[in-house]
């Protein structure tokens, strides 16, 4: 069966120059094109443009586009590994956000195993850059203290939440200004704020892991086709 333009971007539910721009990234098949230079758009395509909806629910744009590249050229298991390594992905802030929430929930009943840390203890802990934490510290936002001994840094259990808090908020707050607002007038109220933020953030990671399981399961049979094909 041919498709016009005007019945895909029925079927699909995008523009035509959404469609267009997947054409021109080479994300589909070729397309055939008729004498007046109009597309006509086969059962594949219908398929591929439905997958690519799929992957961007689930799936950062670079990762989604290199997926509908690699069935393109038939490099189907590339493209399995990529998969593999984008739920990898996910899996790590899973665990973070949980390593997290944990600390935060605790604080400040649970005792640390250590009661300092150092910066690339913390920087382990709190999953960021050992220079990242620099910065922040020279912004204000946390303070270490020198051992006079080692000459290391080191950050106490206050720092170290803290240190939890601003990477947690840095995700969705973009100026570091409004993070040292909160971070200076910590309290219970506020905290029980971040705790409900990270309720939220843990359904929408459980949420991108459906949607991710879908785009999986339309992408394989889009595989599966283009393999057939050939």
């Amino acid at each position: 069966m041919k498709y016009t333009m005007k019945q895909m971007i029925e079927y699909v539910g995008v523009s035509n120059t959404t469609l267009k721009r997947y054409e021109n990234n080479g994300l589909i098949p070729p397309v055939l094109y008729t004498k007046g230079k109009h597309r006509r758009y086969e059962e594949v395509h219908l398929l591929a443009f439905k997958t690519i909806r799929g992957l961007l629910q689930g799936f950062d744009i670079p990762v989604a586009y290199q997926l509908m590249k690699l069935a393109k050229e038939e490099k189907f298991t590339k493209s399995y590994w990529t998969i593999a390594q984008a739920q990898k992905d996910l899996v790590k802030k899973k665990e973070t956000l949980k390593m997290h929430k944990e600390f935060i929930l605790a604080f400040p009943q649970k005792p640390l195993k250590k009661q300092s840390m150092r910066i690339g203890e913390l920087a382990k802990f709190a999953d960021v850059k050992s220079s990242t934490i620099r910065y922040w510290e020279k912004r204000g936002l946390i303070h270490g203290i020198r051992e006079e001994s080692s000459g290391y840094r080191f950050y106490d259990k206050n720092e170290v939440r803290k240190t939890i808090i601003i990477s947690f908020l840095r995700k969705s707050i973009y100026k570091l200004e409004d993070i040292k607002d909160i971070i200076e007038k910590i309290d219970e109220k506020n905290l029980a704020s971040i705790k409900k933020h990270y309720t939220t953030v843990n359904d929408e990671l459980d949420n991108q892991l459906s949607m991710q399981l879908r785009a999986i399961s339309s992408y394989m049979s889009y595989c599966e086709k283009l393999s057939f094909e050939h």
